[in-house]
């Protein structure tokens, strides 16, 4: 089908010239049909091609029923005898059910009848179904000239509108009417035979989406993860930001008491920036960490080495989340 609907289209075009609108040559195929040809040929440059959009008007359920029978407030005016007596009111909702009060509101607003008493009257001996009449215009034409008659149709919930997509084809620069197989892949046998020489390859679509994954789901470890996270967030704790990847090597060790000749902070083990290699300058209590380090306090006796500034001042990629830690409590 596909293969016969593209070869039409090229003898189409190969015959007039130009495709003004799909849908009134090839009526009775798909749009998904039509897309899906022209878009294999605009690959392959033998055509071109516009979309259309036509809003086209169709009868609902409701509406169907009163082109057929009648409008509901023409049989309303039908089931009105002539005369000044009329006919009850809770006759016509016996006989007409809900249709009875839609009816007799736009007959008033018609002004086909009116309520004596309990009882409608005729005020007119005959009328115009142009409700009636308008349906059929949109039933035989799929819209109407008048673009209020069609809101208030719509309004009345007697019509729906949908929008019907065509196209306009030209010929491309590449225009035959002959069709060819375009390669996919550039295998090994097409460049040990020479056969790539001539071969028509088909064009990457490098705008096309990707297929959503239908599977997929969180490791056991990060539901668990997840679960404890919602036990402190309810508990009311306060999760620390952590969207600072590059630290100073004050914050990620020496904060947290490292010594500087740790072999944790050797190359091997931590990422270090190379530009910028350091940091402007360290929070205003370096000093106290320094002393801490050198000599100790709060009942440590330090390192007892050289605590080294330049040191402090290296950047690094953050090793931990600890480092967060000691910025919150500071």
């Amino acid at each position: 089908m596909s293969e016969n609907l593209r070869l039409e289209i090229l003898n189409k075009l190969n015959a007039e010239g130009s495709i003004g609108n799909t849908s009134a040559i090839f009526k009775d195929v798909s749009v998904e049909s039509i897309i899906g040809a022209l878009k294999s040929l605009e690959i392959q440059e033998k055509v071109e091609y516009k979309t259309l959009s036509t809003e086209v008007w169709s009868l609902e359920p409701e509406g169907q029923d009163q082109l057929d029978n009648g409008s509901y407030e023409a049989q309303i005016f039908d089931a009105v005898p002539a005369g000044d007596q009329g006919i009850s009111i809770d006759e016509l909702k016996v006989k007409f059910g809900n249709k009875a009060n839609l009816g007799q509101g736009k007959g008033f607003k018609n002004k086909w009848i009116k309520k004596a008493g309990n009882s409608i009257v005729r005020l007119v001996s005959e009328i115009v179904d142009q409700t009636r009449a308008d349906l059929e215009v949109v039933k035989n034409t799929g819209t109407h000239p008048n673009k209020d008659v069609l809101k208030d149709l719509k309004r009345r919930s007697l019509v729906k509108s949908a929008k019907l997509l065509s196209y306009a084809v030209s010929k491309g620069q590449k225009f035959s009417t002959e069709l060819t197989k375009q390669s996919t892949d550039l295998t090994a046998e097409m460049l040990q035979s020479g056969q790539w020489k001539n071969a028509e390859f088909k064009k990457f679509n490098f705008d096309s989406l990707g297929v959503n994954p239908e599977g997929g789901n969180l490791h056991p470890v990060m539901k668990v993860r997840e679960e404890f996270r919602q036990i402190f967030l309810q508990m009311g704790f306060e999760e620390m930001a952590t969207n600072d990847f590059v630290e100073t090597a004050f914050w990620n060790f020496d904060t947290l008491y490292v010594p500087q000749q740790h072999p944790a902070r050797d190359l091997q083990d931590t990422f270090f920036i190379k530009d910028p290699a350091q940091s402007k300058e360290l929070p205003g209590f370096w000093q106290s960490v320094k002393a801490v380090h050198e000599e100790g306090g709060y009942g440590s006796i330090g390192y007892r080495y050289p605590w080294s500034e330049a040191e402090a001042r290296k950047l690094v990629l953050r090793t931990h989340t600890t480092s967060v830690s000691s910025h919150v409590l500071n």
